[in-house]
């Protein structure tokens, strides 16, 4: 797993730079809504991808009670921060408690209200592909509003 390991600080530096960006951006920008993206902000998208962390860590794979975090909570880049901490926690919690990547686990999909299975390495490769699917829409909204984002890919140049 130590290879997963290593892929997620690559994912969490690329997170930086995105966060490190984001500060640039005003706080009413951050909870602004686009209509192009089904109505959301950058900062409903980012504790999105924190949240999806969670649940199919937490949730999903370890059968723990979670709480989502909210946009209306979010008065500026810090929030989000803390909600990606916690994020961090369990993907290492995850990481340490599962040592074969094909190991399955069940768990529940409550809204689609059925079981179903997954390995570790599917729920590994899809909570950071869905992390990295929201950073794109995330910078194109940045570029809406006449802010030019940083390059925030793993390889960075």
């Amino acid at each position: 797993m130590e290879i997963l390991k290593q892929q997620y600080r690559l994912v969490q530096g690329s997170r930086e730079v995105l966060l490190d960006f984001c500060t640039s951006i005003k706080p009413e920008d951050l909870v602004k809504e686009n209509e192009s993206f089904n109505n959301s902000s950058i900062a409903e998208l980012l504790l999105h991808n924190a949240n999806t962390y969670i649940f199919w860590l937490k949730r999903f794979a370890n059968k723990e009670e979670m709480e989502y975090f909210k946009t209306e909570d979010v008065t500026g880049i810090d929030e989000v921060g803390k909600a990606f901490a916690e994020a961090d926690l369990e993907v290492e919690r995850f990481l340490n408690s599962h040592s074969d990547p094909a190991a399955p686990i069940e768990g529940e999909i409550f809204w689609l209200k059925k079981n179903m299975t997954f390995t570790v390495l599917e729920l590994f490769t899809h909570i950071i592909t869905h992390e990295f699917h929201h950073k794109g829409q995330i910078m194109t909204m940045a570029r809406m509003m006449a802010c030019t984002p940083l390059d925030a890919d793993i390889i960075r140049f």
